[in-house]
């Protein structure tokens, strides 16, 4: 058969269809594995008490389990979840945030989709953007997202021996140069796989890198600070109006709920929910509904 450009490359063989193929086959042969890799969550008894406790006070509610599974929820996500977590991090961190800040996606692989097709690839005036990895390595799960090809540009870290068996990843700050092809600065906060944790420091000074370049600084906070916290480092949570802040409930221990999280400047929430609207119609009310008692 003959495929499009797009059919042919996302059709295709990729690095993250290898890894999630291989996971799923995994746990399908042996439901006793302990899946220790591939990102996927442990599987915590308390946790997942609390999760389950919350699914069935939703089956008990006939008015909430119709509107749960009987309605589609916006094309940024329900809207009480939306406003209770910018009203949560607005009071932890005072960002000045409210459900026009926050997006819901069909998993945050969804929302880097879109995200990165939003900032790199061909332009409207032929110019082509790159997406800026300022330190590598970084999550495999990037590298096949752009409509364009080649649509990254990284940085070799920066190596600090911590001891004779220990060392750290930092940006070479030195060597980072932002062009005029540069569209958007992305890094992941604990990244996948190292386990790299980029220090206060170096965050204020990416933050003020991309303001300087008038790009965005997209962070991915999968597996970061307020939540899923599975971070062993001091790292203080960042957001402003530049920073595109993406988290998820999969590494809260909801993968298959697939519930991303968009925090961002209206105009690029609003983007992303127009997107939704294209690819999906809306994103999943399962994740938020779960959840909505703990936010």
């Amino acid at each position: 058969m003959k495929l499009s450009k797009f059919g042919d490359k996302f059709g295709g063989h990729s690095g993250i269809v290898q890894l999630m193929d291989d996971l799923g086959k995994a746990m399908a042969e042996n439901k006793d594995m302990l899946m220790l890799g591939g990102g996927n969550p442990s599987h915590i008894t308390e946790v997942q008490e609390l999760f389950r406790n919350e699914m069935q006070n939703l089956l008990n509610d006939e008015k909430a389990f119709n509107a749960l599974v009987g309605n589609y929820d916006g094309p940024a996500g329900e809207i009480s979840f939306r406003t209770n977590l910018a009203k949560l991090l607005k009071d932890m961190f005072g960002w000045d945030l409210g459900p026009q800040n926050v997006c819901l996606t069909h998993g945050s692989q969804s929302a880097f989709f879109a995200i990165m097709n939003m900032f790199a690839g061909i332009c409207s005036d032929g110019r082509k953007q790159k997406i800026l990895l300022p330190l590598t390595p970084e999550y495999i799960g990037y590298s096949d997202l752009g409509l364009d090809d080649d649509i990254f540009s990284s940085y070799k870290p920066r190596i600090d021996f911590v001891d004779d068996h220990t060392f750290k990843y930092g940006v070479d700050f030195d060597a980072l140069e932002i062009g005029d092809d540069i569209g958007a600065m992305c890094v992941s906060r604990p990244t996948n796989p190292t386990g790299n944790v980029l220090t206060d420091a170096e965050m204020e000074k990416l933050d003020l890198l991309a303001k300087k370049h008038n790009i965005p600084l997209i962070i991915d906070n999968a597996y970061g600070v307020p939540f899923p916290d599975i971070i062993f480092a001091d790292a203080t949570p960042l957001w402003n109006e530049n920073v595109i802040l993406c988290s998820s409930l999969s590494k809260l221990g909801l993968p298959g709920v697939r519930t991303g999280i968009v925090i961002a400047r209206e105009e690029i929430v609003s983007a992303i929910s127009n997107i939704n609207s294209i690819v999906s119609l809306a994103p999943g009310s399962i994740g938020a509904a779960i959840t909505s008692k703990m936010v």
